[in-house]
């Protein structure tokens, strides 16, 4: 049970946090567009945290259960007829807490574990239940609603499905978005409508401008099964009325949402499947933001993530203990160092087949990484040359081997390394793979058929680098294999890095950083 002393606590910790940022994007450097997006998602936050602080919500036992969940889970359904005939144990307990008696459900979805098809699943069955349900579909992600949305729609053609992007974002439409609805009902009344008068004013009143965008887009989500948006699109209207709510809301990457995000859905609708994963990445606080968290006193906004306490408190979240992704070798180094050795290995691989998933390149570094200049800079540029060009000989021997064109993400835990290897990578002809440059951070939720983990670091802390729900999303991303680039006597300095180098095949690199063909 929540001390709710530090559950109010907790929320004002939001409030001042909103209000300070609200002040401050004014007085940035950014151009208006960019302001003007920053502080419209503040305001929707900060009136989020408002009506909680009220208790002005559709479902109050929904924010109760939230705040103080029961110690017992309620009674599950017993669906048997499931859309997906590969469902596995896990995946169906998933589905029938989540289609039970109670108003919350917590899943938790491991790297790979299939807790997009579960989601669909539910869904799915929902919709069987009740051609008329309403659900919300949500994340902190757009490409987590668009996965989302594309798996459900593959099942059943006749759901009504309506995708709301967030028009800041600039997305792009797709055959669920609003304008592509209200244009193909205009086309349809063209076509079966003889009196052109009735078509002009009808069209007109559906155009989707800046003044009606809002009221359209709320009446289709009305009348649609599915809505799909991000989490804090829902802050964008006014949801008010019993027979506004939606009869529930599902939110996906859930512990990568901030607080005030989570709290937009679950104001609106009577229940609500939260389904995330606490030992992968928590939301991310840009360096603005963490200058006001350092200034508002005690403020606990960094260090106490809310969700991943509910998670970790609760005894009755339903686990999806299957991968499907990794090979043995990852899935079973991932189940041991991030989830107790829960997680079970579904690939059917070859008996006897070499353990050669995980390879650890060693090497001795021409310098100290990062020069020691640069990372005394305001903003310090974590950066290292010797793993740029170790990179770069890899994927030239993978492109020359590949028989096909093979996924490879190239990841780095700083940004300017992730710069770095994005310069040298255009100059370097890689027509046998499709190469994505990115940080840790920007990879989760992403899965690719190679990954190559550049560590940056020879010198220096182990905080960053070695957190362990960053080197969870690195080293998972991987369906078939990972190089890992660091310099080893460096590395097992830090407990979870030694661990992982002792499951790795150690390779050395010569003073040239040439690899050998085995590679």
């Amino acid at each position: 049970m929540v001390n709710n002393s530090a559950w109010v606590e907790h929320l004002s910790h939001w409030r001042a946090f909103l209000t300070e940022r609200l002040s401050s994007i004014d007085d940035s450097d950014k151009d208006e567009s960019e302001k003007r997006g920053e502080r419209i998602k503040a305001m929707r936050q900060l009136a989020a945290i408002e009506r909680v602080r009220c208790a002005a919500v559709g479902n109050p036992r929904l924010l109760i259960e939230f705040i103080n969940p029961a110690d017992r889970p309620a009674e599950a359904a017993e669906c048997r007829d499931f859309f997906c005939d590969e469902l596995n144990q896990s995946q169906q307990e998933a589905v029938n807490t989540a289609l039970g008696g109670g108003v919350l459900s917590l899943i938790q979805g491991p790297p790979g574990t299939g807790k997009t098809t579960v989601i669909a699943e539910i869904c799915l069955q929902l919709c069987r239940r009740n051609p008329d349900v309403r659900i919300l579909v949500c994340s902190e992600t757009h490409v987590a609603v668009n996965n989302l949305i594309a798996c459900i729609a593959q099942y059943r053609d006749e759901i009504r499905i309506v995708r709301i992007q967030d028009k800041e974002q600039n997305s792009s439409a797709d055959e669920f978005s609003p304008d592509v609805i209200i244009n193909k009902y205009n086309e349809w009344l063209r076509e079966n409508c003889n009196d052109g008068d009735i078509v002009d004013i009808v069209t007109q009143s559906l155009s989707n401008n800046e003044d009606k965008g809002n009221s359209l887009e709320k009446a289709l989500a009305f009348s649609a099964n599915i809505v799909g948006m991000t989490c804090n699109r829902v802050g964008a209207y006014d949801f008010n009325a019993t027979s506004e709510m939606f009869d529930i809301a599902i939110i996906d990457e859930v512990c990568k949402a901030t607080l005030p995000e989570i709290l937009m859905p679950l104001m609106i609708a009577r229940k609500a499947v939260l389904v995330g994963d606490p030992q992968q990445l928590p939301p991310v606080f840009c360096s603005e933001e963490i200058d006001i968290i350092r200034s508002i006193k005690n403020c606990n906004l960094q260090e106490y993530m809310y969700i991943d306490k509910l998670f970790t408190r609760l005894k009755h979240v339903t686990l999806l203990d299957t991968q499907y992704r990794m090979t043995n070798q990852i899935g079973t180094l991932i189940g041991t160092l991030f989830y107790g050795g829960k997680l079970k290995n579904w690939r059917d691989e070859e008996e006897g087949r070499r353990d050669d998933g995980i390879l650890w390149i060693d090497y001795t570094p021409t310098q100290a990484w990062p020069p020691e200049q640069a990372s005394r800079e305001e903003k310090p540029r974590i950066y290292n040359h010797d793993e740029c060009e170790i990179v770069s000989n890899v994927l030239r021997k993978l492109n020359q081997s590949a028989g096909k064109v093979i996924k490879v993400a190239v990841i780095s835990p700083y940004r300017y390394q992730a710069k770095m290897l994005n310069d040298r990578k255009r100059t370097t002809s890689l027509d046998n793979l499709e190469v994505n440059i990115d940080t840790v951070d920007g990879f989760q939720g992403k899965e690719c058929d190679v990954v190559i983990f550049s560590l940056t670091r020879t010198v220096g802390r182990f905080q960053f680098l070695a957190d362990k729900r960053r080197l969870n999303v690195a080293l998972s991303r991987a369906r078939n294999r990972i190089y890992i680039i660091g310099k080893l006597d460096y590395a097992i300095h830090d407990p979870i890095l030694k661990r992982i180098s002792e499951k790795s095949r150690v390779h050395v690199c010569g003073k040239d950083f040439y690899l050998a063909n085995e590679i």
